[in-house]
């Protein structure tokens, strides 16, 4: 297997031309992404890193793709700024890889996903050439956004070497509440009644109660817990908190709730699943109870106020299975797999069409 490591997007067209097949990587962090390549030269991006625009008037920030992603929170937080769909792995991942990966956390739950907050990209296609796509403003033209297709692509339509996206304003406190639940139908109820309602949160994630902080030392534990996180500033944030529980509780006060310590370990939603492999499911809130019979064996976290599973498992083929009887398609991001995607294949006619024009020959894999 040839390796190599380009510095410069010239140095990376030089890799694309002379190679039969290439794969992409950053530091490595996803590691059932860079299994079934197949033989093919591996082209890794952590050299072509850095910042190279940062506008915090204008709310913007370009990177190179071998960025790491903790290099760029530290940059946005020096000026109370942040990336609104919350990067996942933030420690290890680069932006290039977060972005091919489509991996947001518990955050996204406000604002949305990468894909609404990348503006523009430079790229190098599967014949070598190199054009920018979107823009590095917030106002663009109308048409079709291939920054945004390139999102979740796992590399094999273009190589991103460069990405903007635009960023907000960060919050300077947060409170967490922990709502515990007998049933896994009651926490659900209780999550469309918070989408319905005028309570703005930061985010809403969901597990198994055994995984989380406890709740009401001494009492009978619930088998499910519901996390709540709102974020604001302190002459407010108060009598949020104190109205969001109230409403959450109401008069029957059987819903047992406490506030929690707040911590970037809570609100990793992989923190806490141990497996030798670990699955990303977009899935409809609506259809986790079925879902969850299904895997009530692994470790599993659901983030994004319920539409999105991660669940760690040691055996493969049975989540696998779980998923294709249940219509849902899976990315595995852990594990030696012969393939990072399992469950319903993936069957999108107008992926194929962009990978007949910007990767002919088929080298992107």
């Amino acid at each position: 297997m040839t390796m190599y490591a380009p510095g410069s997007v010239t140095e990376l067209q030089a890799v694309v031309r002379e190679s039969e097949r290439i794969h992409i990587v950053g530091n490595g962090s996803k590691t059932a992404l860079h299994c079934a390549v197949n033989g093919a030269a591996i082209a890794d991006l952590s050299g072509m890193s850095g910042i190279i625009e940062y506008q915090p008037s204008e709310y913007t920030v370009t990177a190179r793709a071998g960025t790491p992603v903790r290099e760029l929170n530290e940059a946005l937080r020096q000026k109370s700024q942040y990336l609104p769909f919350d990067p996942l792995l933030p420690e290890q991942a680069t932006i290039g890889g977060t972005v091919a990966s489509n991996l947001s956390g518990s955050r996204r739950f406000r604002y949305g996903g990468v894909r609404d907050f990348i503006l523009g990209a430079e790229v190098v296609d599967g014949e070598g050439r190199t054009f920018r796509v979107g823009g590095k403003v917030v106002k663009n033209s109308a048409g079709f956004d291939l920054s945004k297709f390139l999102v979740g692509s796992l590399g094999k339509y273009a190589i991103m070497t460069e990405l903007t996206f635009k960023v907000f304003p960060d919050v300077p406190r947060f409170r967490c509440l922990g709502f515990l639940f007998e049933a896994l139908e009651d926490a659900l109820s209780a999550i469309y009644f918070i989408n319905q309602s005028a309570y703005e949160l930061d985010a809403l994630d969901l597990a198994p109660a055994r995984s989380v902080p406890p709740i009401n030392r001494g009492k009978k534990d619930g088998n499910w817990k519901l996390l709540a996180r709102l974020a604001g500033f302190d002459d407010t944030l108060p009598q949020r908190v104190e109205r969001f529980s109230a409403a959450m509780t109401g008069d029957t006060a059987t819903i047992q709730v406490e506030e929690i310590k707040d911590s970037a370990a809570l609100w990793n939603p992989l923190a806490d699943l141990s497996g030798e492999f670990l699955v990303k499911v977009v899935i409809p809130p609506k259809q986790l109870p079925a879902f969850d019979v299904l895997i009530a064996h692994d470790h599993r976290r659901y983030s994004v106020g319920g539409n999105i599973a991660f669940a760690a498992t040691d055996d493969i083929a049975q989540l696998d299975a779980a998923l294709d009887a249940s219509g849902l398609t899976g990315l595995c991001l852990r594990g030696a797999v012969d393939s990072a995607v399992i469950g319903v294949p993936i069957d999108n006619a107008l992926a194929e069409r962009v990978k007949q024009v910007l990767d002919p020959q088929r080298k992107l894999v």
